[in-house]
């Protein structure tokens, strides 16, 4: 947003200046073609006749045309091009200086009728305004009037209208690249007042997330209530889910239960042995084996099963006084040929899932070590970053033992499958 707010309001500022300063130069054009226009009629109006002939005085009203270096310039030509009158400041010019085929042009001007441009007075820009006149004379010695032609020019150099363009130019842009650092800099304060609540809800939901908040309890502006509101009765919908979910399980492991603790009893008072003389007591045994092993594994799977419910939503649990139990636990029962369990860790390691998932994973890994291992057991925790960059945590179990054949590997790590199928 801040980029796209700082494009849109450079494209307004280059837009803004471009139209401010063509206006500024057209109305500095007006200004000067008017000033122009004013000394035209100056000169016309101090034009007479004396004896056929066009007469005006060496000061006129007008001080910038009898001043040298003033830049202003008039000339008056008839009508066959010839020079008949020039200003104070054209006198150190040469003849002719006046670009000729601009003269030509000006002599075709009819009576009246004005012309105005840019041209080049001894290689130096010039803006010039001219008129057209014509007047009428009266012979003393024939009693008949006479036309005579002429066309007026009046020419200041652009050096003028140049540097105030120049000077307006350094203004206006330093004028609005201010403006534009001032609109940019409290667009960025009002843009991150405005997004704080976001900042908020998100920091709210990570809390969540880690499992330190159970529910968004901030308070936001009442644009985000409604999602606030809207999360909160999700996350209460999926406890109660979870909840439920539950309840199922540990209702079908209680129906479970009551048919294995029938056969269990049946097995113990040897019931099939009294009405049977197929059945043997070695069948006997091993059915009772395996009713205990499947209660075994129908209490485990349920008890797995309810964790691993449809939370999404998962605690944070430190990982080092969870092992401190597994292991304390495994060098008991592995008194006679373990000799010690090692747990190397350098910070506060944490696992973010369920308990029971982690304790059945690092149990199996450690009562096969304590197997396998040769006596001797090495645990090592660290928090590391996965592709994805989320912190997880890694677990890395050695031991002694002889390890795994290649060519078994691959093997065991499909669902039930073991290479020790002699041990339990």
């Amino acid at each position: 947003m801040l980029i796209s707010a700082g494009v849109v309001l450079l494209l307004f500022i280059v837009i803004t200046a471009l139209i401010l300063d063509q206006a500024f130069k057209r109305s500095l054009q007006t200004d000067l073609q008017d000033r122009l226009q004013t000394q035209l009629y100056l000169v016309l109006g101090a034009a007479e006749f004396e004896h056929e002939q066009l007469y005006l005085p060496q000061a006129l009203n007008f001080p910038k045309l009898n001043q040298l270096g003033s830049g202003s310039i008039a000339l008056i030509v008839n009508e066959q091009g010839q020079e008949v009158w020039r200003s104070g400041w054209a006198l150190g010019y040469a003849e002719n200086f006046v670009n000729q085929s601009l003269l030509s042009g000006l002599l075709q001007q009819a009576p009246g009728q004005q012309g105005q441009g840019k041209i080049e007075i001894a290689g130096q820009p010039f803006f010039y305004t001219s008129l057209g006149v014509t007047w009428e004379l009266q012979g003393a010695a024939s009693g008949r009037a006479s036309l005579k032609r002429y066309t007026l020019l009046i020419a200041e150099h652009s050096v003028r209208f140049d540097k105030s363009i120049s000077q307006y130019r350094m203004f206006l842009w330093f004028g609005l690249g201010l403006l534009a650092l001032i609109l940019l800099t409290l667009f960025t304060l009002t843009l991150n007042w405005g997004l704080s609540p976001l900042k908020q809800l998100a920091d709210d939901l990570n809390g969540i997330e880690t499992g330190q908040e159970s529910r968004l309890s901030g308070h936001y502006p009442k644009e985000l209530t409604g999602l606030a509101e809207n999360l909160n009765r999700l996350l209460q919908h999926e406890k109660r889910q979870h909840t439920r979910y539950r309840n199922t399980l540990s209702n079908l492991a209680h129906s479970l239960k009551t048919p294995l603790a029938v056969l269990r009893g049946l097995v113990d008072q040897h019931h099939l042995v009294q009405s049977s003389d197929v059945v043997s007591s070695t069948h006997v045994d091993s059915l009772a084996q395996q009713v205990t092993r499947m209660d075994e594994i129908v209490q485990h799977q349920l008890q797995r099963a309810s964790h691993v419910g449809p939370q999404s939503i998962q605690q944070t649990l430190e990982v080092l006084p969870l092992l401190e139990s597994l292991a304390h636990v495994i060098e008991k029962v592995y008194q006679e040929t373990l000799q010690c369990i090692d747990i190397d860790t350098g910070s506060e390691v944490v696992f973010k899932g369920v308990k029971a998932d982690l304790m059945e994973i690092v149990g199996n890994l450690l009562d096969n070590a304590a197997k396998y291992g040769g006596g001797l057991i090495r645990l090592a925790l660290s928090n590391a970053e996965d592709d994805s960059g989320r912190v997880c945590c890694r677990i890395l179990v050695e031991d002694n033992g002889q390890g795994i054949a290649d060519a078994v590997i691959a093997d065991i790590l499909r669902r039930g499958v073991r290479a020790d199928q002699k041990q339990k």
